[in-house]
């Protein structure tokens, strides 16, 4: 079987290091001149990184011991998951030699610009033939847009900066509509802070100084975030999507390697029947259409409203809040539905791609 996937980050190395413990060696179509990360908080969960063939410790920045919720009024709530902040490019260049040293192909500048007939079409004007097609392509696949799919995004911004993280053991996600309609991110590594928000660099800049950040600012990244909820992920029996390309990043949390993780297996396991591939990921609960209404919620949220829903939560952890907490807003009936579709989504979040 020739597998030809498109697309050389996060979700197709993963999915090609997959199918080789299958036996099948795939080819990767990198569109860039080199294998190399876009931007990303780079935080994932301990217990997904492992499921991947691969070693990911030594790209390990910072081991982190949860992460805490932030919100208006000095309100919180945390959580004890434990995760880490990957040196993300570091990372993606050792899967790629890991997959090309297995028996893996890659091939950079060879991004495929069409699909024709059972051929995908680079930018070279070289014709690929292939049994299985592997849209893992981003945000704005071309693999994607064969299939008919029309994406969602939110702009993020990010900055990389220089701080001492030594005594920083949690992400820290803040929701306040004073910096993003969403939220913004302040994730640790070793002597950098990836700080960054879903909106402009000039949202950025006011959250920056509201952190009183004063570390030189060594990068600054710019990408899009899928919010718009699973999309069609196959085509016929022999073209599928995955990761960005198929919008299973976490419309709520925004959170993308975690699905990507467990999606790739569920890939390669079907490989030979995209159908089931299709219909096991629809009932997987990282497509759960709760999690897209959660993410329309936030966006109209007020600060007043997300203030209080932090005054009912604050000081607890994820892992002691109970249903019964819920019922806390009582005295804020208009927050009970609200606060009901949060505690579904978060739930799925913590294990599904927070």
């Amino acid at each position: 079987m020739k597998v030809v996937i498109a697309g050389g980050g996060p979700a197709g190395l993963i999915t090609g290091l997959k199918l080789l413990e299958k036996g099948i060696s795939p080819i990767i179509l990198e569109r860039k001149a080199e294998i190399a990360s876009t931007a990303c908080a780079e935080g994932c969960d301990i217990a997904s990184l492992k499921q991947i063939p691969f070693d990911s410790s030594p790209y390990i920045s910072k081991d982190v011991e949860g992460t805490k919720f932030l919100f208006p009024g000095g309100y919180s709530f945390s959580s004890s998951r434990k995760g880490v902040v990957l040196d993300r490019n570091r990372w993606i260049k050792g899967m790629a030699e890991e997959f090309a040293g297995r028996g893996g192909i890659i091939k950079t500048g060879a991004g495929v610009i069409s699909i024709d007939e059972g051929m995908a079409i680079l930018k070279n004007g070289e014709r690929m033939a292939y049994d299985v097609l592997i849209g893992a392509d981003g945000p704005f696949s071309v693999v994607g847009k064969y299939l008919g799919n029309k994406q969602e995004v939110l702009p993020a911004v990010q900055y990389k900066i220089e701080c001492d993280t030594s005594e920083i053991d949690y992400m820290k996600l803040y929701f306040d509509k004073r910096f993003s309609p969403h939220y913004s991110w302040v994730f640790p590594k070793d002597r950098v802070l990836n700080v960054g928000l879903a909106g402009k660099f000039s949202q950025l800049d006011n959250f920056v100084k509201f952190l009183g950040l004063d570390g030189k600012i060594i990068k600054k990244e710019a990408g899009a975030i899928p919010v718009s909820g699973l999309a069609h992920i196959i085509a016929g029996r022999n073209i599928a999507l995955i990761g960005d390309a198929a919008s299973m990043t976490n419309p709520f949390s925004g959170g993308g390697l975690t699905p990507i993780i467990h999606a790739s297996s569920i890939l390669s396991e079907n490989i030979d029947n995209l159908k089931n591939y299709e219909q096991e990921i629809k009932k997987h609960p990282m497509s759960d259409p709760v999690l897209v209404k959660a993410k329309n919620l936030l966006m109209e949220l007020t600060n007043r409203e997300l203030e209080k829903m932090g005054k009912l939560v604050d000081g607890r952890t994820y892992e002691e809040m109970r249903f019964s907490d819920i019922l806390r807003a009582a005295f804020h009936p208009m927050l009970i539905p609200k606060m009901l579709v949060f505690g579904k989504a978060i739930v799925i979040s913590m294990k599904w791609g927070w």
